[in-house]
């Protein structure tokens, strides 16, 4: 009785001792995995995804080859038209090499860009079907860069994606979507200093078109032409000049034509360029006049 009862007792320490071992392990491994000194575990169902060989190779150590070899297939099915497939195999490339933001762009790019182009433009479905498709591809590639930004939280490059993406005229620019996004990868501290001033710049290019912010994106706006010269550029220049208009700002607080512009007949080229803009719902109060006052002048000089 008495041995049995030694048995238990060392079976209970033992317990107690795996328990923990296990326990240190996990948090060990996560924060390697955090620290980017590990690969996170595969998900659930991609060893079946790649077959025995390929399993048994990414568990072996050698996941970033494996990946490229899907990368490889991916290329093919993109070449065969086969969307699903494309997206299923980034979707196993990305588990493979959760940390390698080529996969997450590409990926998305194959699906809001390709996919979504190749419905805009087949002829051979309905138009509702064409519209309802493109539509779905696009958020698609929206959904897979998030997951990406969702493992990656800190990753500039992902954020900034999603900020081009919506703010895409070509695609279905969702606006507020872009501006947030673009908030995101400055809130980044893996953000380079040197690109700090030109995603503001960016920011503050899709602010102007978001109805209701036009003040929020005069102060940004405002806030980098008086930071840099380097920010004195012909689209900064000319959003400022249209926003000044729209919100009445009194003359004795308006950026000057003369500072906002290097000269005249700069301000009326940059202006005409500007214009051609129209479409995607950039402000242009007074834009039009301006260069109607410029051309008549500049005319008889």
């Amino acid at each position: 009785m008495r041995t049995l009862f030694q048995i238990l007792v060392i079976l209970i320490v033992l317990l107690g001792f795996g328990a923990a071992k296990l326990g240190f392990e996990d948090r060990l491994n996560q924060d390697m995995v955090n620290q980017k000194l590990l690969q996170p575990p595969l998900k659930e169902g991609t060893s079946l995804q790649l077959g025995q060989t390929g399993a048994a190779v990414a568990l072996g150590g050698l996941r970033s080859l494996v990946a490229s070899i899907w990368n490889f297939r991916a290329y093919l099915h993109f070449e065969d038209l086969n969307w699903i497939k494309v997206e299923e195999s980034y979707e196993i490339i990305t588990t493979l090499q959760p940390q390698t933001t080529h996969y997450w762009n590409t990926g998305s790019w194959h699906l809001h860009t390709n996919a979504s182009g190749y419905y805009r433009d087949n002829e051979d479905i309905t138009p509702f079907r064409r519209a309802s498709m493109r539509s779905l591809y696009i958020n698609k590639g929206a959904a897979f860069l998030e997951e990406g930004v969702r493992q990656n939280p800190d990753n500039w490059k992902l954020h900034y994606e999603l900020a081009r993406m919506w703010s895409d005229h070509h695609k279905i620019p969702d606006l507020e979507r872009a501006v947030q996004h673009f908030t995101n990868t400055l809130k980044c501290e893996t953000l380079p200093e040197y690109k700090r001033s030109q995603m503001r710049r960016f920011m503050f290019y899709n602010m102007t078109r978001v109805e209701g912010r036009e003040q929020e994106a005069y102060d940004l706006g405002r806030g980098l032409f008086d930071e840099s010269p380097d920010n004195h550029l012909p689209k900064l220049a000319c959003g400022l000049f249209a926003l000044q208009n729209s919100l009445n700002i009194p003359e004795t607080a308006r950026i000057p034509d003369l500072k906002l512009f290097p000269s005249e007949a700069l301000q009326l080229t940059w202006l005409k360029v500007y214009l051609n803009h129209e479409n995607q719902d950039y402000p242009m109060d007074g834009v039009r006049a301006k260069i109607n006052e410029l051309e008549a002048r500049l005319l008889f000089q």
